[in-house]
């Protein structure tokens, strides 16, 4: 099983130009914890998570903040044809909550988290194959 089996295609991004206060609000419409970030061409520079944006607005409740104050830039990311295993490990010893998926040319092309994750791991246990007999 590759990442592109389980992840989320299309995702929906942000520019780090934009607000943190319109970054929450899209999060919380979409009911995500994760929000890429991309350049005007569609590239990842970054990520934002929601428990950083809440960090950021706890400590700095009147600045207008914008996503590039707040996103991360080390991005751990993977490509499409990257085995879930190798993704799951990834997030598993770096204690990351999702992983951009990214083309050759670094353009997002979806994302992968710990919900996709658990899905694929009881959908697994339930059929009682291994990841690899799949």
């Amino acid at each position: 099983m590759q990442v592109r089996d389980r992840m989320s295609a299309h995702p929906v991004t942000i520019e780090p130009e934009s607000s943190a206060l319109s970054a929450l609000g899209i999060m919380q419409y979409h009911r995500l914890r994760h929000l890429p970030v991309t350049d005007a061409n569609g590239r990842l520079v970054g990520i934002l998570a929601e428990r950083d944006l809440l960090l950021a607005a706890s400590r700095y409740l009147h600045a207008g903040m914008e996503v590039s104050e707040v996103m991360s830039r080390d991005v751990f990311k993977v490509k499409p044809e990257t085995p879930i295993e190798e993704a799951a490990l990834l997030m598993a010893n770096h204690s990351i909550g999702s992983l951009p998926v990214v083309d050759d040319d670094g353009l997002i092309v979806g994302i992968i988290t710990e919900s996709d994750m658990f899905r694929a791991l009881a959908e697994v246990v339930a059929s009682g194959r291994t990841v690899e007999q799949r």
